[in-house]
């Protein structure tokens, strides 16, 4: 499994699993970003409050790529929720 933290698209609902001169973007983005590229300078930041808290209550913080007439805001997700919680042993029942 890949230590790469699972981002979230807010505008389309996607994984963002497509690389861009900006970064990982989603397949919507992306496509977006080539057909018609945003204007001006890119600025990029965190915002300062969570957009979301996982099942485990962890705030999600949301990264914002932001040009003037273009905005890609993403969810970034805890590590710990990326990493499948080891299964308990089975118990025989015959």
């Amino acid at each position: 499994m890949s230590n790469r933290q699972k981002t979230i698209c807010l505008e389309h609902q996607c994984v963002e699993d497509q690389a861009t001169p900006v970064g990982m973007v989603c397949p919507h983005c992306k496509h977006r970003l080539y057909t018609n590229p945003p204007q001006g300078n890119v600025m990029s930041f965190w915002e300062s409050q969570p957009v979301a808290y996982s099942l485990k209550q962890e705030p999600c913080f949301a990264y914002s790529l932001m040009w003037e007439n273009y905005r890609i805001r993403s969810v970034h997700l805890p590590q710990n929720d990326l990493v499948a919680e080891e299964s308990s042993p089975m118990e025989s029942h015959s």
